[in-house]
């Protein structure tokens, strides 16, 4: 696929894994406390943001995720800059993590709008690989107990460290269905397979927070 157009809606997928050489309390406290808020206090087109627990037992065993009003604000300076200007402590934490698996996509389709920060849906499964999803994976989970909505995306750019040196670990999928639920009754039921079938990567999460945006609120 293409690049996307600059108004294209986006989405952003980050995986992460403390290791041994940072404590997860120092991971915890970076990201609620730094990373975080520098992005849902300060820049409006962070629509949503939610940090995840793995809840499959793998690694990396933390992510976070956040829908964009626009691709167009991945090459803006008011969040470039975020990164080309980090603060000293989280220039050093970033450099001890294990794994950062940033993943920056353009966000193709969805079965409703994303929830607000208090109605942030409990679970989450993500099936990615490189073949082009097709409109009716996002109605696989319909009529499942606990099923809220599914969106996909283009992972069109990342930025991997970690996973071994074997270069073939260290390759995002270019696709990813994301699907959302109030429970996990989900992983018994019919649709699990068919949404899995043919993903070369398959996670479930567990929201641990959810963070509303007052970017410009009072």
């Amino acid at each position: 696929m293409a690049a996307p157009s600059p108004s294209a809606p986006g989405y952003l997928w980050v995986l992460s894994e403390p290791g041994a050489q940072a404590s997860v309390e120092e991971f915890q406290d970076w990201y609620d406390n730094e990373h975080v808020p520098l992005r849902m206090q300060h820049i409006s087109e962070f629509e949503t943001g939610a940090r995840y627990e793995a809840a499959d037992g793998q690694k990396p065993g933390w992510a976070a995720a956040y829908d964009i009003t626009s691709v167009a604000l991945f090459s803006d300076n008011k969040y470039t800059r975020l990164r080309a200007n980090r603060s000293p402590r989280e220039g050093a934490l970033v450099a001890r993590l294990e794994v950062l698996d940033r993943r920056t996509a353009e966000k193709l389709g969805e079965t409703s709008a994303p929830p607000a920060a208090q109605d942030a849906p409990q679970f989450v499964l993500t099936a990615a690989g490189d073949d082009k999803p097709s409109d009716d994976e996002l109605k696989v989970f319909a009529g499942t107990e606990g099923w809220r909505r599914s969106h996909y995306h283009h992972v069109y750019d990342s930025l991997i460290i970690g996973y071994g040196k074997d270069p073939k670990s260290n390759a995002a999928p270019k696709f990813v269905v994301i699907h959302e639920f109030d429970s996990e009754a989900y992983v018994s039921s019919p649709a699990y397979a068919k949404a899995t079938e043919g993903k070369t990567e398959v996670r479930r999460w567990k929201l641990y927070k959810a963070t509303p945006n007052t970017a410009g609120k009072a």
